[in-house]
């Protein structure tokens, strides 16, 4: 927590995260309060923010990155696990499904010992230009579009020039179902 907001602050953070996931993912009201609660971390590193803690900002990214690096660690040591990508918060990994039990087991183990959650997304394909600019296509049918490659901007997302995104996805799902 910010040292100047006391403990507290976790308390208060808490109560707005478990009241964020008893709203249903991309609603409003889940992105606003995913917004807010992002916000606080991207903030902390802003001297003109009231949550401003550059120990607190560091303690965050530090620890978060040698947290993910321990998962991607365990689960490279079961067979056929290859990491795709490990970024500030997540792993994509490819495993084949006769190790997957294993996998889950190993996130369960690690997301008790940290206190932290993973969220689990399956694809069919994944288009990488880099860690933080891709496009996944789920085995559902719905498709993940992050950075460069994003169409689906909100008022606070970089709004480059769209026609090269525009250009890959038609490529990627040729029928228009991006």
């Amino acid at each position: 927590y910010p040292e100047h907001l006391g403990p507290e602050f976790c308390d208060i953070y808490e109560e707005l995260k478990h009241e964020r996931t008893s709203h249903p993912k991309k609603s409003p009201l889940n992105e606003a309060l995913k917004l807010a609660l992002n916000s606080v971390y991207g903030n902390s590193n802003s001297k003109y923010s009231p949550f401003y803690d550059p120990q607190y900002t560091m303690t965050v990214t530090i620890n978060g990155q040698l947290m993910l690096l321990m998962l991607d660690e365990w689960l490279n040591k079961i067979p056929s696990v290859n990491t795709i990508q490990c970024n500030t918060d997540g792993i994509t990994i490819r495993v084949h499904k006769d190790n997957l039990r294993n996998v889950r087991d190993t996130v369960k183990s690690w997301e008790r010992l940290t206190g932290l959650e993973m969220e689990e997304a399956e694809y069919d394909a994944m288009y990488i230009a880099d860690v933080n600019n891709y496009v996944a296509l789920y085995t559902n049918g719905d498709v993940k579009q992050k950075g460069v490659f994003n169409t689906d901007l909100r008022l606070h997302q970089n709004h480059d020039p769209l026609g090269v995104k525009a250009a890959v996805l038609t490529h990627i799902a040729p029928d228009g179902e991006c």
